[in-house]
């Protein structure tokens, strides 16, 4: 199961990092198309972020991609908040879709750091 965690600075605040981690397993590696959503959409974040919005953005990729971080700067969370919501309303429809195999919960206070 794919675990994404995203996280708030403080309860209804803005969002400022998110965390995946494990593979979906809905299907053998290279027929899982959850685990392609969620890859694909996490590479999309990615660049909007850091390519396009020029936000210096926090990356952790372990484990083979099995576990990546992305936290933004404290100066820069507000210009990131579209692109995260974004990215929590798409990762929540698909574990509407897929609840076996992908997670999304919030945790507020800024946990990440």
């Amino acid at each position: 199961m794919t675990r994404v965690t995203f996280y708030r600075t403080a309860q209804n605040g803005p969002l400022s990092a998110v965390d995946l981690a494990g593979h979906a397993g809905y299907a053998e590696e290279g027929e899982d198309i959850v685990c392609a959503a969620v890859s694909s959409s996490v590479q999309l974040i990615h660049a909007l972020l850091y390519d396009v919005q020029r936000i210096p953005v926090d990356t952790l990729i372990e484990d083979e991609g099995a576990h990546i971080r992305l936290t933004l700067p404290k100066d820069r969370i507000p210009d990131g908040q579209d692109a995260l919501r974004a990215f929590l309303l798409h990762l929540s429809e698909l574990a509407q879709d897929y609840p076996e195999f992908i997670q999304v919960t919030e945790v507020y206070n800024d946990a990440a750091d």
